[in-house]
C-alpha cells in the first residue's frame, strides 16, 4: 500500500526455483563468486543467498523490492519474474526448503549442506547478522528435525540416483556399458558412487583437476582420464553424465558433432546435472543424440510421499514458524526493555545526588536492589507478551511507563521536580 512501512525486522526472499522457472531462466541465476560476493556485501542490511541445482534465493531483512532488483542486477536479467515472500511466509518457505519438502526429489539430504554453505559464505562476507544467523541456524534444525521424526527423505532417489536412473533406463542394465562422468565436485562424487553400484562395466572420471578424478575414480573402482582427453572419451562411451562448475557449456554442439563422426553411428546419451548447463542445449537436434537436463529429470524424480508423511512434515514446519516468530516479536521489546532500565537507573541517580556524600553508595545498592524487584514482573510479562502481540505490548508499555521520546528530558535528570 501507498505510504505503507517496512518492518525493520521483516524478513523476505526473492528467488526463481524449478517451480517457477525453466531451467533456460534458472541458470543465469547461477553466480560465480565475485557476483555472490557483490550480492552478500550488505549494502541495505543483513543478506543470505542460497544457491542450489534447482534454485536461487536472496533472503534479506527489510523489502522484497530491494531484494529484487539486487538479483536481477546480479543476474542481469531484468526480464525475469522473481517469486517474492516476506514475514512468516518467508521463514516458513526456508525452513520447508531445508526440510526436502520443496526439492524437485522430496526429502533429498544435500540441502542441507547448501543452507551450511551459504550460512558461511554469508558470515564471511559479513552479511550475516543476528535475524539471519538465527534464521538458518533454526532452518538446519528444522531440516534435521524433519528427517529424524518423519520417514520424508527415506529410501527416496537424490538427484544423482535420479540420473542414474535415467541411464538405466536409456541403456538398459549397466553392466556391459561405458559411462563418462565429467566432474568431481560434490555432484559427481555422488554420481560416480552412485553407478558404482550399478555394476557399470567402465566407469571413466575426468575434470579439470587431475588429482579430484583420480581419487574419485579409485573410490568407484574406475579410471581417471586427463580433461584434454574429453573429445577422444566422447567418441568411445556409451552415456556421459556432466556435472561441472563451469559457467559456460563443456560439452559444446562443435564438439559433440566430432565425437559423433568418431562414433560409427552409435547412439550418444548426455545427462547433464549442470546448472549452469554443461551441455549446449542445441545438441537436442543433432541425429543420434539423447540428450537429458534437470527439467527432464523432474519426471522421473516425482515418487508418491504417503500424505500422513507430509503432514507430519508441514506440521514440524508449522510450528517452528510459530516459534521464530514468536523470538522475532520478542526481540521487538528489547529496546523498550533497555530504555525502562535506564529511565529507572537516571531517576535514582536524580536522587541519590540529593542525600549526603558519605550515604551515596549505600543507597545506590539499596536502590538497585529494589529497582530490580519492581522491575521484573513488568518486564517478564513485557518480554512474554511481546511475543505474542508484539507491537500492542510494547505501545502500551511505553505509554504506562511514559518513555515517549519527547518526554525523557524529564527523567534524564534535565528539570523533573519533586
Amino acid at each position: 500500500m501507498p505510504g505503507s512501512r517496512v518492518r525493520p525486522d521483516a524478513i523476505a526472499v526473492v528467488g526463481v526455483s524449478h517451480w517457477s522457472a525453466p531451467l533456460a531462466e534458472r541458470e543465469r541465476f547461477a553466480f560465480g563468486k565475485a557476483v555472490t560476493r557483490r550480492l552478500l556485501q550488505a549494502r541495505n542490511g543483513e543478506r543470505l543467498l542460497l544457491v542450489t541445482c534447482n534454485r536461487t534465493e536472496l533472503y534479506g531483512v527489510g523489502s522484497t523490492d530491494d531484494l529484487r532488483g539486487e538479483l536481477l542486477e546480479g543476474a542481469g536479467a531484468a526480464d525475469v519474474s522473481l517469486d517474492a515472500r516476506s514475514g512468516e511466509r518467508a521463514v516458513s518457505h526456508l525452513f520447508s526448503v531445508a526440510s526436502g519438502l520443496d526439492s524437485m526429489v522430496l526429502g533429498e539430504y544435500q540441502i542441507l549442506g547448501q543452507v551450511k554453505r551459504a550460512m558461511r559464505e554469508a558470515r564471511e562476507e559479513g552479511a550475516l547478522g543476528p535475524l539471519l544467523d538465527e534464521l538458518a541456524r533454526r532452518a538446519l534444525q528444522v531440516g534435521r528435525r524433519v528427517r529424524r521424526e518423519t520417514d520424508i527423505g527415506k529410501s527416496l532417489p537424490s538427484i544423482p540416483k535420479v540420473a542414474v536412473g535415467v541411464a538405466r533406463l536409456v541403456l538398459g542394465e549397466l553392466g556391459g556399458a561405458r559411462i563418462l562422468v565429467v566432474g568431481s565436485g560434490k555432484l559427481g562424487d555422488l554420481t560416480a558412487r552412485a553407478l558404482g553400484r550399478t555394476g557399470a562395466q567402465e566407469i571413466v572420471v575426468t575434470n579439470r583437476n587431475p588429482d579430484r578424478a583420480r581419487t574419485l575414480a579409485e573410490a568407484v573402482g574406475g579410471r581417471a582420464e586427463p580433461y584434454p582427453a574429453l573429445d577422444r572419451l566422447l567418441a568411445e562411451t556409451d552415456l556421459v553424465i556432466s556435472c561441472t562448475a563451469a559457467p559456460a557449456p563443456v560439452l559444446s554442439r562443435e564438439r559433440v558433432e566430432r565425437a559423433l563422426a568418431g562414433r560409427s553411428n552409435r547412439r550418444l546419451a548426455l545427462i547433464d546435472i549442470a546448472v549452469p548447463r554443461d551441455v549446449d542445449p542445441t545438441v537436442r537436434s543433432l541425429p543420434g543424440v539423447r540428450l537429458f537436463d534437470l527439467d527432464d529429470l523432474r519426471e522421473w524424480s516425482s515418487v508418491s510421499v504417503a500424505p500422513e508423511i507430509l503432514d507430519a512434515a508441514r506440521t514440524i514446519v508449522e510450528d517452528e514458524t510459530r516459534d521464530f516468530q514468536a523470538w522475532l516479536a520478542g526481540r521487538t521489546a528489547v529496546p523498550t526493555i533497555r530504555e525502562l532500565h535506564e529511565r529507572a537507573e537516571a531517576i535514582l541517580d536524580a536522587e541519590i545526588r540529593r542525600i549526603p556524600e558519605d550515604e551515596r553508595e549505600a543507597a545506590r545498592r539499596f536502590g538497585r536492589r529494589l529497582l530490580r524487584k519492581l522491575l521484573h514482573p513488568p518486564v517478564s510479562r513485557l518480554r512474554d507478551g511481546a511475543a505474542s502481540d508484539g507491537e500492542a505490548y510494547v505501545r502500551l508499555a511505553r505509554e504506562l511507563f511514559d518513555l515517549d521520546d519527547e518526554r525523557r528530558e524529564r527523567w534524564n535528570g534535565g528539570g523533573e521536580s519533586e
